[in-house]
């Protein structure tokens, strides 16, 4: 969410029952509403634009049997990059540590920095919260399109941040979150609510090809979006938390957004 004056837009995806995203939504199509009051709409536009995505790959020793399959499918999303699109590799376990020196879309540098990554032979822990918390200090200046994509079995035990910390930062990111699950950890919540709180989706990985596959429609999901803009009903001398809900007027259709925003008068 931008804001220009008191100007409120949203940037939101539509996606089908069958997982498909619809692009071809009309603005008479949409209703907007604010903390249960409803909106006029002031802007509306379908846009395409690049992204910027930090790839979070747990290396702690639980996670070791499955890093040569997350290792494919953080291949298998980097193959759907287009020239202006960037990624950021990172690993975690007892440190977080990134895997280049800045976001590239080069494939070939991206692949060889991925496969250099090495599981943590020495059980020093897994920095989940850090990594997380990492990944908003990258995005936070970073303007437009943004994403973290998360590798884990869902489990920390050394971090400085917080399950509650890095949740209360969510409104202010501006960025869609989507955990994939790896092993038998039941240690889920977490990880669907970063889904949920952001737009996001979680993913149970249980089928490499499935999520392989699936990355095709992330990064669709990602480049291309509605912006619907808003001038607030009510107004505040300071910024606040605002519940927002959006709904569309075409049948079986799922409307995906931040379920909190701040929004400054």
């Amino acid at each position: 969410m931008r804001v220009n004056t008191n100007l409120v837009t949203i940037p939101i995806s539509v996606r089908a029952d069958n997982g498909t995203y619809l692009f071809d939504l009309r603005k008479e199509e949409f209703r907007i509403y604010e903390d249960g009051v409803e909106q006029d709409i002031a802007h509306f536009a379908s846009v395409e634009q690049p992204f910027y995505v930090v790839v979070l790959i747990d290396t702690s020793s639980s996670t070791e049997a499955k890093l040569g399959e997350i290792k494919e499918a953080v291949h298998a999303f980097n193959a759907q990059l287009r020239p202006r699109d960037s990624v950021l590799p990172v690993v975690f376990a007892g440190q977080v540590m990134p895997l280049v020196q800045k976001a590239t879309s080069n494939r070939t540098i991206l692949r060889d920095a991925i496969e250099k990554a090495r599981p943590d032979s020495g059980n020093n822990g897994t920095k989940l919260y850090d990594a997380i918390d990492f990944a908003y200090q990258i995005l936070r200046p970073v303007p437009g399109r943004k994403a973290i994509i998360l590798f884990t079995d869902g489990d920390d035990t050394w971090s400085t941040a917080t399950m509650r910390t890095t949740l209360c930062k969510v409104p202010e990111l501006e960025a869609l979150v989507y955990p994939i699950h790896y092993g038998s950890s039941a240690s889920t919540n977490y990880l669907q609510a970063l889904a949920s709180e952001t737009g996001g989706r979680f993913y149970q990985v249980d089928d490499l090809d499935t999520i392989k596959k699936s990355f095709a429609a992330v990064a669709e999901e990602l480049r291309r979006q509605y912006h619907i803009g808003y001038y607030p009903k009510t107004t505040s001398a300071r910024p606040e938390a605002r519940r927002i809900k959006v709904e569309v007027n075409r049948p079986d259709a799922e409307v995906i957004l931040r379920k909190t925003l701040i929004v400054r008068r």
